[in-house]
């Protein structure tokens, strides 16, 4: 895939997941209930993991043909790893990983498109906070009884800090390559 195709599916998925999570906002505002709690915390959820997935992709077709990702860097992107088959031929397996070294693996592999620096903030309380939350996704997705599928007043907590931490590691990231886009750009024009 091109980058150009790459950019403009990850606005595609983007806006498609977006669209999702303001209708379930929406509903959940008129109709609050156990339904569209856990509808909204599937809904976002599936937003953060469609949207890191889209950037891997862009990351792949900006870099994968040079030097600035590793091949380690490369077969994660792609969630890929290798084995041999019974005949000793190697070959590519699916590798998922965990989401939340995966998100931060991601953002890191992101910003390299840019020459971009930035770091996401794992001390604010909103990266705890991501971490119950996926606790929680998988909870209500993947249920072992009907009571871990109720929400508690503190779990929304935790998804509401979660959404905001998310988000604004979005924002920051995004304003993070901007900057270098900036940068760079500037540094090509004086150059003769």
């Amino acid at each position: 895939m091109h980058r150009t195709e790459a950019v403009a599916q990850l606005k595609q998925v983007f806006s498609v997941l977006s669209r999702d999570l303001d209708e379930i906002v929406a509903y959940g505002k008129t109709n609050p209930s156990p339904f569209a709690h856990r509808t909204l915390v599937r809904t976002h959820f599936a937003l953060m993991e469609g949207l890191a997935y889209q950037l891997r992709q862009v990351t792949l077709a900006s870099l994968a043909q040079t030097d600035h990702l590793t091949a380690v860097e490369i077969a994660l992107l792609k969630e890929e790893r290798y084995a041999l088959d019974t005949k000793g031929r190697p070959e590519a397996r699916e590798n998922f990983q965990t989401f939340l070294p995966n998100l931060l693996f991601t953002i890191q592999c992101y910003l390299k498109n840019h020459g971009a620096t930035y770091q996401s903030n794992t001390g604010h309380h909103g990266w705890e906070a991501m971490r119950k939350f996926v606790e929680i996704r998988n909870r209500i997705t993947h249920p072992k009884s009907d009571a871990l599928l109720e929400l508690t007043e503190t779990d929304l907590k935790y998804v509401v800090d979660a959404a905001s931490w998310w988000k604004a590691t979005m924002l920051e990231m995004l304003a993070a390559c901007a900057e270098a886009d900036d940068y760079w750009k500037a540094k090509l024009a004086q150059s003769p």
